[in-house]
């Protein structure tokens, strides 16, 4: 394939998983009720992109990603926790990574797999890309906001630490979050691959 066909198909793999982001972000679509919690999926394009795409592309939906959720938390917040990612350093900061740490995860699961089309390598990538969302996002607002958070906990009826808010968030929500991600990002890139394998 010559260059100029696949720089194309990189633009428009780019193009569509920022539209699918937006989409998600912008509406209930991002998140999957599964039980008492909630599954975010508006991270998936980003780790998608990474995984096809490479770490480069990786970080660059990456920051349009966190782009997109510092305008939503400027323009429309959801609640006055929603304000805390109008700080870029965690609406941005810890986004710009997930695509670059799902490439990486996903490269090594490839050499010790010997397989560029192994499901198990996507899913080991999809499961670092969305656990670096979950936990360098929370490592942030708990050590920037940390008793910020916890006086919004203590008036919604909730006494602790912001740290111990940060691990039953990542225990719960995160992990399905990541076994979400897992399930549907190796869907979509072992298709990808089998169709594209150049």
């Amino acid at each position: 394939m010559n260059k100029t066909l696949k720089d194309t198909r990189k633009l428009v793999i780019l193009g569509l998983m920022l539209a699918i982001t937006m989409i998600l972000d912008f509406t209930p679509l991002g998140a999957i009720p599964m039980g008492t919690v909630e599954a975010t999926i508006t991270h998936i394009p980003t780790i998608i992109t990474g995984i096809i795409l490479g770490p480069v592309a990786g970080l660059i939906m990456g920051l349009a990603f966190g782009l997109v959720s510092f305008f939503h938390a400027l323009i429309r917040p959801a609640s006055p926790f929603s304000l805390l990612f109008i700080n870029p350093i965690i609406s941005v900061l810890p986004r710009m990574l997930i695509g670059v740490t799902a490439y990486y995860a996903y490269a090594l699961a490839i050499k010790l797999f010997k397989s560029k089309l192994a499901p198990i390598a996507i899913g080991i990538g999809a499961f670092v890309g969305s656990l670096t969302n979950t936990v360098l996002v929370l490592a942030a607002l708990s050590l920037i906001y940390g008793s910020r958070i916890e006086a919004m906990l203590l008036e919604a009826g909730l006494s602790t630490k912001a740290y111990l808010w940060a691990l039953g968030v990542a225990g719960t929500n995160g992990l399905m979050e990541a076994i979400v991600s897992v399930v549907i990002v190796t869907a979509i890139c072992s298709v990808y691959f089998k169709q594209y394998k150049s």
